[in-house]
């Protein structure tokens, strides 16, 4: 196996790592905020090279959401194809899929979200991703397909609810909302006395809990949606349990799986672009559940 070069973590990271236990043990009402706070904070990580050249080769364009510009890219010309990424990641981490994608036919759309990438801001949250895309919605009319990475995967369910593409992949995205908890807790070092707090606050500001944003809560909603899933059964980041349950709630849908690729490897995958593209291109399938 190739080495693979470890993308350092972002220096402002590693300091939350390193100091939330220590504020949490002298100040537990001052640390209930901060989790709060960094949970919808986001950090940029450098961009590859790699990444630079494919930006370097996109038709780009700025909307203004919330007040902030987002940066856009298109490459490529026929019917649109949205790709969402993940959080704290970036349009170009799509990169692999643009070749083959363009090659066929198909206009390559992705952006940065709110504090993300190229575009503005040091926050969002998944309602923001789902705003961006419901207003890009507007250029394209509707997208032949949505694939989503991680958390953009969450944001493009929540899209396809909306009725703006009935195919849809999700890519080592988190169905369940007390595992998404559960990790960003167990990164920071942070107690579950954190827990209710935050959910207040959630209850507070967006009238709902945190589950009730969740896929495994709203899958039971989902109509006439084409679905493929596609996770790593050693994915750290995003248990491989989390695809199985949606896969078991939503019986229409398809599940890849793979093995080697962690969480964000699985976008360089051959066999994952070239999946996602049949997808896109196949009529109607039939259900993989029907075989077992």
């Amino acid at each position: 196996m190739k080495n693979q070069k470890k993308i350092k973590t972002p220096l402002g990271l590693r300091l939350i790592v390193w100091a939330f236990p220590k504020v949490e043990f002298i100040a537990p009402w001052l640390a209930k905020r901060w989790f709060v706070k960094i949970f919808f904070s986001t950090a940029k990580y450098k961009t590859p090279y790699g990444e630079m050249d494919i930006a370097d080769k996109a038709t780009k364009y700025q909307i203004l959401y919330n007040g902030k510009q987002v940066q856009v890219y298109e490459w490529g010309e026929g019917k649109p194809v949205l790709f969402v990424h993940g959080w704290m990641g970036r349009a170009t981490q799509f990169r692999k899929f643009v070749p083959l994608f363009t090659e066929n036919g198909y206009k390559v759309v992705a952006f940065d979200a709110t504090g993300h990438g190229q575009s503005d801001g040091s926050s969002s949250h998944l309602m923001e991703f789902v705003g961006i895309i419901e207003q890009l919605q507007n250029n394209y009319r509707k997208f032949e397909m949505i694939v989503g990475h991680s958390l953009g995967g969450v944001a493009s369910f929540h899209a396809a609810l909306a009725g703006i593409s009935n195919k849809l992949v999700l890519i080592s995205s988190p169905t369940v909302g007390s595992q998404i908890l559960e990790e960003f807790r167990n990164k920071i070092g942070a107690s579950e006395k954190m827990l209710p707090y935050f959910e207040d606050r959630i209850i507070t500001n967006y009238g709902k809990t945190f589950e009730e944003y969740s896929i495994s809560h709203n899958i039971s909603r989902l109509r006439n949606t084409e679905l493929l899933i596609i996770h790593d059964i050693n994915d750290r980041e995003a248990p491989y349990t989390n695809a199985e349950l949606v896969h078991k709630l939503y019986p229409l849908s398809k599940m890849m799986t793979t093995e080697g690729n962690g969480h964000t490897r699985i976008l360089k995958d051959e066999h994952v672009i070239n999946a996602v593209l049949s997808h896109l291109k196949e009529p109607q399938y039939v259900s993989q559940s029907s075989f077992v």
